[in-house]
């Protein structure tokens, strides 16, 4: 993983944010995927200049970080580069003077007409306050994975992720939406078929048809046979369940 999004992670870690209140959805959940599978992905499919941070509202800030609570995210952010500044008043989205972007989403209510309010982690009326997307609430309410990863210095950072078949079928949805850009479309479709892959070559014991993915809509799960080859892949190394080192 990039190095600063790892100084993100263990400044995250530090202030008791990473679980249960925030996690790492987007592309750089890549990276705990690709621990958890003890695989390399193609270093184009998780390249991106932003981190995408899934708050989870539900959470007691007043029991679970008490610190984080009166800093706020941007606070957390400065601590790890002093050049992080929100993009706007009351904005969703903070980046540093190397134009690496930090975003706080949250999901969108069921009723479009009831917002959420000011979804503040902090106290500071100038902290990061988390956009309403659609789509998330799957993410939300399917099942955590926290894994170790690396950055590229080899020093380790803790992040918590979404199940990686959650991650997957959300992706597909995505790719579907037709008031997307087409170019994240595109991107989106292809994480997803890497990770339904991935799960099926590496984490056979994960099915996409366990209960635990209840959270997700029925119609969201059957699509799970799409995302993965027509084929077997062919007998031989690439079909082992461990990495060709």
């Amino acid at each position: 993983m990039p190095v600063i999004a790892a100084r993100i992670l263990r400044a995250l870690s530090e202030a008791r944010l990473t679980e249960p209140v925030l996690a790492t959805v987007g592309t750089n959940a890549l990276y705990g995927y690709e621990r958890m599978a003890g695989v390399q992905i193609d270093a184009s499919i998780p390249e991106t200049a932003d981190f995408d941070l899934l708050y989870d509202a539900r959470a007691s800030l007043k029991l679970v970080v008490p610190d984080a609570a009166a800093s706020g995210i941007v606070g957390v952010l400065r601590k790890v580069d002093s050049s992080f500044e929100m993009l706007g008043r009351r904005s969703y989205r903070a980046a540093n003077r190397d134009g690496y972007i930090v975003d706080l989403i949250t999901p969108a209510p069921r009723d479009p007409l009831r917002s959420g309010g000011d979804l503040r982690i902090g106290r500071d009326r100038d902290d990061l306050v988390a956009v309403e997307i659609a789509g998330l609430a799957w993410l939300v309410n399917s099942p955590k994975v926290r894994v170790t990863i690396l950055d590229l210095r080899g020093y380790p950072a803790e992040m918590t992720i979404a199940d990686p078949r959650a991650f997957a079928l959300h992706k597909a949805w995505l790719a579907q939406r037709p008031d997307r850009n087409v170019e994240k479309r595109r991107r989106d479709r292809a994480q997803a078929e890497v990770i339904a892959d991935l799960v099926a070559r590496y984490l056979p014991h994960l099915s996409f048809d366990d209960p635990a993915l209840t959270a997700l809509p029925a119609a969201l799960r059957n699509q799970a046979a799409t995302l993965l080859p027509a084929e077997p892949s062919g007998s031989g190394a690439s079909d082992r369940l461990e990495p060709d080192w």
